[in-house]
């Protein structure tokens, strides 16, 4: 397995890119890429030219997360103006939006089948869970301190979550704290299941296995400078990567299972083979912290084949091969 690097946009954005998500190929209509940055707008992108084709404006704050519906219509993003607005991406029309309190909103993803979105809560030591049909919060998924059976709102040990993540089956979602603490939850009983432990620094980053057969595999990146693999239902940690010379922001799963590539504030993306279980590749094209990469759905022609993104503070996006 391999990265080959095929074009960086300089200036992608106006201001540093905090974040990257794929909008799914169809028959009709090619993959393109969202990003969000900290010049209050989302871009959409076409890498097979690697240029910008709409940009979107509609908050008054930087973007710190974009996530995209399995349906490929619609998108969603967060800002820190307490803002997350759910559009079409085609025509950019605004179909939904949800207020949050200051800082309670970190990170988006919808569920596989479309049917919710999940936020990371910030200071709300929370998930917050909306049904993508009428818009509506169902259920806030709270955090309790570790040692307490269930969550308490007087708790005194608040867990700031930074990230989010569903697993495969939509059975599970994991969110990353300041504290370095994992959380995992039963989705269909909003229940509080258990702590992963082993980070000792925030947990920004977090992506399931995409396979449906190692749907309990979780992968973290964190501030401590590792990216930790655990089995979420067995509350064990499988193994431990390091590598990168500094905090680790990002971490996404490549299509097949086979590899993971991470982003770092030491300016690298690094490509990790997981039956090596070390990282067999570090790209350079970024100039300063690396704050999301993704991969994208495979290719039509090659199944073991897709495009990676990575952006980051220096404003740029940089697009790779994986094969």
């Amino acid at each position: 397995m391999k990265l080959a690097s095929l074009d960086s946009v300089t200036n992608a954005h106006d201001d540093s890119i905090w974040s990257a998500a794929w909008v799914r190929s169809t028959e009709e209509y090619p993959a393109l890429l969202l990003t969000g940055g900290l010049d209050e707008t989302v871009r959409l992108w076409d890498p097979s030219n690697f240029t910008c084709v709409q940009t979107f404006t509609g908050h008054c704050l930087g973007v710190v997360s974009v996530a995209t519906h399995p349906t490929r219509r619609i998108a969603a993003s967060a800002s820190i103006d307490s803002f997350i607005r759910v559009f079409e991406v085609d025509t950019n029309n605004t179909i939904a939006t949800l207020e949050a309190p200051p800082s309670e909103v970190w990170q988006l993803q919808f569920s596989p089948s479309g049917s919710n979105l999940a936020a990371a809560g910030g200071g709300s030591s929370s998930v917050k869970v909306w049904d993508t049909n009428r818009w509506e919060l169902v259920t806030t998924m709270s955090i309790p301190r570790q040692g307490a059976p269930q969550p308490s709102d007087k708790s005194t040990n608040k867990k700031f979550v930074l990230s989010v993540a569903w697993s495969p089956d939509g059975r599970l979602l994991a969110c990353g704290s300041v504290d370095g603490t994992i959380s995992v939850f039963d989705v269909a009983r909003a229940k509080f299941l258990h702590f992963l432990d082993g980070h000792t620094m925030p947990v920004r980053s977090l992506v399931f296995s995409p396979s449906l057969h190692d749907s309990r595999i979780l992968f973290s990146a964190s501030d401590d400078g590792h990216v930790h693999m655990y089995d979420a239902e067995g509350k064990t940690l499988l193994t431990s990567l390091s590598g990168h010379a500094s905090w680790v922001l990002s971490v996404d799963t490549s299509p097949d299972g086979a590899a993971i590539a991470t982003g770092s504030s030491d300016k690298t993306v690094r490509l990790w083979d997981l039956k090596m279980r070390a990282a067999t590749q570090t790209l350079t094209n970024h100039t300063d912290q690396v704050w999301a990469v993704a991969f994208g759905p495979t290719s039509r022609t090659d199944v073991r084949s897709c495009m990676l993104a990575s952006v980051s503070d220096d404003k740029s996006l940089s697009f790779y091969q994986y094969s």
